[in-house]
C-alpha cells in the first residue's frame, strides 16, 4: 500500500470556477455513467475531462468492443441510441464468448456524440481540455479539486468528488491507500500500442504476399541494417523479429504489447509513446519498401493513449476476490455489471491469455446467482 500527498485548502486568491454538488473527474465509461446518474438525480454536476471528447478507452484507442457486458439502465440506453444510428453491432461467438448476449461494438465517433448528448440532457456541465490536477482537502475530507487548463489553475468545490481518472489520481492525491500490480511481486499487466495503416491494397497483398520464411528473412535483414527496432519492453511481437511474432507465425505491423509500464508514471508513458511512434514509422517504411500492396501505405491514425489494463487500485472497504467472480456474487452496493474472464499479471514470453475456451466456459459466473451478498467488509 502507498499514500498520496494530501492538499490542504488553497490560497483564497485562487479563482473559483464554481460550487457543485458533484464533480466527476474523467469522462471514460465510468465517468459517463457517474455524471449521467448524478445529473438525473438532480445534483448540480460538473464533468471534467482531459481530452476534448468523452469515452476514454472506448474512443481514444481502437478498443470499441464492450466485452461480455450484461449492461444496465444507462448502458442499455446508450447502446440503443447508437443502434438507432446503425452504429452498434452485437454478436455472439460460441467459440470465444462466455456471455449469452455476446459482445457489442460501439462506433467510437458516434459514441462520443451520443454519450455527450445524454450527459447534457441530464443537465451536467462539461469542461473539456482540463485536468483534475489534485484534490482540495479539509482534514480527511475532499472538498473539491484544483483544475488545470489553458486558463490556468482554478478551484471547483463540491460536496462529492467522483474519481474516474482511471489512474485514481484524485484518490491518491487525497491520501487514499492503494495497491499497484500483482500482490506477490508487483508485476503490472501489459499495455498495448495501436495505430492504423491506410492506403493498403489488400487484394494485392493477399495475392502476392511473401512466404512466412521470406518475410522473416526480410525482417532479419532490416534489423541487421538498423532499419527496424523493437520498442523498449515489447514482447508481442518479440524483439528479435519485431514486428513478426514467430511463436504464432503472425505479422503484427500495428498492434504491439509492451511490459513493465506504470501508467501512473507520466515519464514512462511519454517515453513509451515516443518509442512506439518512431518504431511505427520504421515499420511503415519497411512495409512500403518490401510488401506488395503497401507502396502507397501511410499512417492513418495514432490512437491518443496506450491501451491500459491496470494502474493504481484504491483500497476499498472490501476487495473482490477471484472466488467472488467465479461464484457470480452480487453486492447490495454494486454499481456495475460485467461478465468477462479474469485478466492476470502476465509475463513474457508467455501468451497474453493462456486459458482455454473450455476452462473459461466451465468457470463462467452464473447469470443469475443465488449467493447472498453476505461477505463482511474489511
Amino acid at each position: 500500500m502507498a499514500d498520496g500527498s494530501s492538499t490542504t485548502l488553497p490560497p483564497m486568491d485562487l479563482p473559483v470556477l464554481g460550487e457543485y454538488d458533484v464533480i466527476v473527474c474523467g469522462a471514460g465509461p465510468a465517468g459517463i455513467g457517474a455524471a449521467i446518474a448524478a445529473g438525473r438525480a438532480g445534483a448540480r454536476t460538473l464533468l471534467v475531462e482531459h481530452f476534448y471528447c468523452v469515452g476514454g478507452m472506448s474512443t481514444t484507442t481502437g478498443i470499441n468492443t464492450w466485452c461480455d457486458t450484461p449492461g444496465g439502465p444507462i448502458f442499455d440506453e446508450l447502446e440503443a441510441r447508437i443502434d438507432a444510428l446503425d452504429k452498434a453491432r452485437r454478436r455472439f461467438d460460441p467459440k470465444g464468448h462466455t456471455w449469452e448476449k455476446g459482445r457489442v461494438s460501439l462506433h467510437g465517433e458516434t459514441l462520443k456524440a451520443v454519450a455527450l448528448r445524454m450527459i447534457r440532457e441530464a443537465g451536467v456541465e462539461v469542461l473539456f481540455g482540463t485536468t483534475a490536477a489534485r484534490p482540495v482537502m479539509d482534514g480527511d475530507t475532499v472538498r473539491g479539486v484544483i483544475l488545470a487548463n489553458k486558463g490556468g489553475l482554478h478551484l471547483a468545490s463540491a460536496h462529492t468528488v467522483v474519481d474516474c481518472t482511471a489512474d485514481a489520481d484524485i484518490a491518491a492525491g487525497a491520501g487514499a491507500r492503494f495497491a499497484k500490480g500483482d500482490p506477490s511481486d508487483g508485476r503490472l499487466m501489459h499495455v498495448n500500442f495501436m495505430f492504423s495503416i491506410g492506403g493498403v491494397d489488400r487484394e494485392a497483398f493477399k495475392r502476392d504476399k511473401p512466404s512466412d520464411e521470406a518475410l522473416r528473412t526480410l525482417i532479419r535483414d532490416a534489423h541487421a541494417s538498423g532499419a527496424l527496432h523493437a520498442p523498449q519492453g515489447a514482447f508481442r511481437p518479440a524483439p528479435a523479429l519485431f514486428p513478426y511474432q514467430e511463436a504464432e507465425d503472425v505479422f503484427l505491423p500495428n498492434y504491439w504489447e509492451i511490459e513493465n509500464i506504470d501508467c501512473s508514471d507520466p515519464q514512462a508513458v511519454s517515453d513509451t509513446v515516443v518509442d512506439c511512434q518512431l518504431a511505427a514509422l520504421e515499420v511503415l517504411e519497411f512495409c512500403r519498401a518490401n510488401l506488395p500492396g503497401y507502396d502507397q501505405a501511410y499512417i492513418a491514425r495514432f490512437w491518443d493513449i496506450l491501451g491500459t489494463r491496470e494502474s493504481r487500485l484504491p483500497a476499498g472497504q472490501y476487495t473482490v476476490t477471484g472466488e467472488d467472480l467465479i461464484a457470480g456474487r452480487k453486492f447490495d452496493d454494486g454499481i456495475a455489471q460485467a461478465c468477462f474472464f479474469i485478466d492476470f499479471h502476465d509475463s513474457p514470453p508467455g501468451r497474453s491469455i493462456p486459458y482455454t475456451l473450455e476452462f473459461k466456459q466451465q468457470n463462467t459466473p452464473p447469470s443469475r446467482p443465488t449467493v447472498a451478498p453476505s461477505l463482511p467488509c474489511e
